[in-house]
C-alpha cells in the first residue's frame, strides 16, 4: 500500500519499487489523499522551456485524476481517492490563487464538511476510513511520506497515514510501515538519512515513463537531465547500485508467531538492505 498526497507523488517517490514488485506478482494498493484541485498545467515548448497555465478546480481535478488513473493502470491497479480538499486553489477567473479557510465559500467540487488534508489527521472519520482500508487490504508494507517535508500537504498526509497505521495495529494489523525520504537538506542533513532501500536499477527508464504519465506536471520526464532521474541515480550511488528509493523503518512487520520465518520478497530486500 502506497499513500501519496497528490497525483505524481507515488510515482516520484516509489515508482521504481512499485514497478519492480508488480513485475513479480505484487498487488499495488494506490491511495491518493487529496482531491488534486490545485495546480497548473505545464507544457514543454520547442525551445526547451516550460509554460504553465492555471485551471479552476473542476477541470484541474478531472485532469489530474485522469493522469492518476493512467499511472495506476500502468501498475495494474486503480487509485483509491480519499478526496481531502487541498489548502488552496485557482479562483473562478482562472488566475487568482485562493486559500481554503474556515468559513469561506467552498470552491466548485468541494462538498461541505469535508476536512482538508491539513486537518484530516485530526478527524476521527477520516482516520477510521483509512484504518478500515488498511485492515481490508492487509498489505505486507505501507509506504508513505516521512514527517520532514517542505510541502505541508505531504507532511499532513504522513500524519494521516501514520495515525491510521497505528490504529490499524491496535486492531490487529501486522504489516510494516516505512517512510520514504525526501532529498532536501533544509531541515538538516539528518533528515536525508536512510535505513534501507530498494534497488530498482532495471526499472529506471520505466519509472520515468510512469512519472511522465502525469503530463500536466511532468512534461519533461523523458529528458536525460530530468531531476527525478538524476536523484534516483544519486540515491543509487549512495546505496551501491544503479538507482534506488530509500526509506526509514517506522515498524517492522510482526512475525512473532511464525515458525521458520520465510520473508516475502519486498520485506526480504528491505531487511537485507537495512544499514
Amino acid at each position: 500500500m502506497v499513500v501519496g498526497a497528490h497525483a505524481d507523488d507515488i510515482e516520484v517517490a516509489v515508482g521504481g519499487t512499485c514497478l519492480k514488485y508488480r513485475a513479480v506478482g505484487y498487488e499495488i494498493v494506490y491511495v491518493m489523499a487529496t482531491n488534486n484541485m490545485s495546480g497548473g498545467v505545464s507544457e514543454l515548448l520547442n525551445d526547451g522551456t516550460v509554460r504553465t497555465t492555471m485551471e479552476t478546480t473542476l477541470p484541474m481535478m478531472a485532469r489530474r485524476k485522469r493522469e492518476c488513473n493512467d499511472a495506476a493502470r500502468a501498475l495494474g491497479t486503480t487509485p483509491i481517492h480519499l478526496d481531502h480538499p487541498q489548502r488552496h486553489y485557482t479562483g473562478p477567473d482562472g488566475k487568482t490563487p485562493l486559500e481554503l479557510r474556515y468559513g469561506c465559500v467552498l470552491p466548485d467540487g468541494v462538498p461541505p464538511n469535508a476536512p482538508t488534508i491539513l486537518t484530516a489527521c485530526e478527524d476521527p472519520a477520516s482516520i477510521d476510513r483509512l484504518v478500515r482500508l488498511i485492515l481490508e487490504k492487509d498489505p505486507e508494507v505501507v509506504l508513505t511520506f516521512g514527517v520532514s517535508q517542505m510541502n505541508i500537504e505531504h507532511f499532513a498526509t504522513s500524519l494521516l497515514a501514520t495515525q491510521s497505521y497505528w490504529q490499524a495495529v491496535e486492531n490487529g494489523f501486522r504489516g510494516a510501515l516505512l517512510h520514504w525520504r525526501d532529498a532536501h537538506t533544509r531541515h538538516g542533513e539528518f533528515n536525508c538519512r536512510w535505513e534501507t532501500f530498494v534497488d530498482y536499477t532495471p526499472y529506471l527508464d520505466r519509472k520515468m515513463k510512469l512519472i511522465g504519465l502525469h503530463r500536466c506536471q511532468m512534461p519533461n520526464a523523458h529528458l536525460p537531465e530530468f531531476g527525478h532521474r538524476l536523484l534516483g541515480v544519486r540515491w543509487g550511488q549512495a546505496c551501491g547500485c544503479g538507482a534506488a528509493e530509500v526509506f526509514t523503518w517506522v515498524r517492522h512487520a510482526d512475525y512473532r508467531d511464525t515458525q521458520g520465518i520465510v520473508y516475502p520478497p519486498l520485506t526480504l530486500e528491505l531487511i537485507q538492505n537495512t544499514k
